[in-house]
C-alpha cells in the first residue's frame, strides 16, 4: 500500500473544512431531502465561504493555487458528510480554464473563484451517451445554438451551464447563461436531488463562449477530471460507511459480547477496510498524474472500475453487518448507500471504461 503523507497545508485544510462541514450536519434534513419534504444542499454554502471555490485557481486570480490532488482531498470531506452542489463542476472548469484556454481565463476565473458565477454541467453524459446534445451553427458574429439538455444537476444554484454541442459533428464545449435556457421538466434522483431538462432555441453566442484546443480534446479531459472527482467522493462516502459500521460493532452486544469480537466478523470488517484502502489509494495517486499523460486516462478508467465494484460492495456488506437497524430510515447509512450507488450510475460503467484499458 501507498502511503500517502499530508504536508501541514493539507492537514490544515482538511482540519478545517471537516470542522466546518460537521458543524451542520444532519441526517434528518438529508432523509426529508430524499422524501421530497425539504431541499437544501449541505456544504455548499460552507465550502463557498470557505472560499474554497477557488482552490484550483491562481492566486493572481483570487484563488488557493492548489494542487488536484489536494482538490481530491477535500472531495473525500466533502462526499463523507453527503455535501451536495457545483463545487466539483465549477472547480473542473476553473482548472482547464487555466490549463488550457488561456482567452477565456482571467475575468471568469475570478469570477468563479468569489462565486459571482457558479457553473453546472452534465458533460460526462453527454459525451459517454451521445444524447441531448445541442447543435452549434456559424454565424457572421459568433454562433448560434439550438436544442435540449438534460438531467443537469445544480440547476437553481448555478448562473452558467457548461455543454457539449455539435459543430459540423465536432463536439465543442460551450458555455452557455442559465438565463438564456428555458426549464421543460424536472426530475429527482435517489437520493433527492432535483434534476432540470432545459431547452435552447436560436441563441446567439459569440465566439469567446466556445471553449475549444488545437491540441487538446476538452471534452474528454472534463469526462476524466470528473470521473476521478467523482471516485474520490465516493471514497469519502465509503470511508463514512466503514466509520459506522466500526462504531456499531464495537458498541453493539450479542451474547454479552461486542459484535467487534467475534472472529468472523473480524475477518469481514478487514475485508471491507482493505477494499477501501485499495480503492482510496488508487484514486489518489491518480491525482498525483498530470492530466496530458497517457496513461493517466487508463488508470483514471481502473479506479472507476474498482470503485464501482467495491464501493457498493462495501455499503451492502454494511448493511448486512448492522443487521435490522442499518435498513431502518432513521439510522441514515441508507443515504450513503443512495448516493454511492448514484455515483456508479455516472460517467460509464465498467464495459465503458474496461475498453480504455486497450488503447
Amino acid at each position: 500500500m501507498i502511503d500517502f503523507e499530508f504536508n501541514e497545508s493539507q492537514k490544515m485544510i482538511l482540519s478545517s473544512l471537516e470542522k466546518t462541514l460537521n458543524e451542520n450536519f444532519d441526517i434528518r434534513s438529508e432523509n426529508k431531502k430524499v422524501e421530497g419534504l425539504e431541499y437544501s444542499n449541505h456544504g455548499w454554502e460552507e465550502i463557498k465561504n470557505l472560499g474554497f471555490l477557488g482552490i484550483l485557481s491562481d492566486e493572481k486570480n483570487g484563488g488557493l493555487e492548489l494542487s488536484f490532488f489536494d482538490f481530491l482531498l477535500t472531495l473525500e470531506s466533502w462526499g463523507n458528510k453527503l455535501c451536495e452542489g457545483p463545487y466539483i463542476e465549477n472547480s473542473i472548469v476553473i482548472f482547464m480554464l487555466e490549463k488550457f484556454n488561456k482567452n477565456l481565463q482571467n475575468n471568469l476565473v475570478k469570477d468563479l473563484s468569489s462565486s459571482k458565477k457558479i457553473i453546472t454541467s452534465i458533460v460526462s453524459e453527454q459525451l459517454i451517451n451521445s444524447r441531448n446534445i445541442p447543435i452549434l451553427n456559424r454565424t457572421n458574429n459568433g454562433f448560434v445554438v439550438n436544442g435540449q439538455i438534460k438531467n443537469l444537476p445544480y440547476f437553481m444554484e448555478s448562473t452558467n451551464i457548461l455543454s457539449i454541442a455539435l459543430l459540423d459533428n465536432e463536439k465543442k464545449l460551450l458555455l452557455l447563461d442559465k438565463k438564456s435556457t428555458e426549464v421543460i421538466n424536472k426530475n429527482k434522483t435517489i437520493t433527492g436531488q432535483i434534476l432540470h431538462d432545459v431547452k435552447i432555441e436560436k441563441l446567439e453566442l459569440s465566439n469567446d463562449r466556445v471553449l475549444d484546443s488545437k491540441k487538446f480534446n476538452l471534452p474528454e479531459i472534463y469526462l476524466q477530471l470528473f470521473t476521478l472527482s467523482k471516485c474520490a467522493e465516493s471514497v469519502g462516502i465509503a470511508d463514512a460507511i466503514l466509520s459506522m459500521t466500526n462504531h456499531y460493532l464495537k458498541t453493539r452486544e450479542q451474547f454479552n459480547k461486542p459484535l467487534g469480537s467475534f472472529q468472523a466478523i473480524q475477518h469481514i470488517a478487514s475485508e471491507i477496510y482493505i477494499k477501501l484502502s485499495e480503492t482510496r489509494e488508487l484514486v489518489r495517486y491518480c491525482g498525483k498524474l498530470s492530466i496530458e499523460d497517457k496513461k493517466t486516462k487508463k488508470l483514471i478508467s481502473l479506479s472507476k472500475i474498482k470503485c464501482d465494484e467495491e464501493l457498493s460492495k462495501i455499503a451492502w456488506t454494511s448493511h448486512q453487518l448492522h443487521g435490522a437497524i442499518g435498513f431502518t430510515w432513521d439510522y441514515g447509512l441508507h443515504l450513503m448507500t443512495r448516493k454511492i450507488l448514484l455515483n456508479k450510475s455516472l460517467n460509464g460503467d465498467p464495459l465503458f471504461h474496461s475498453k480504455n484499458q486497450f488503447i
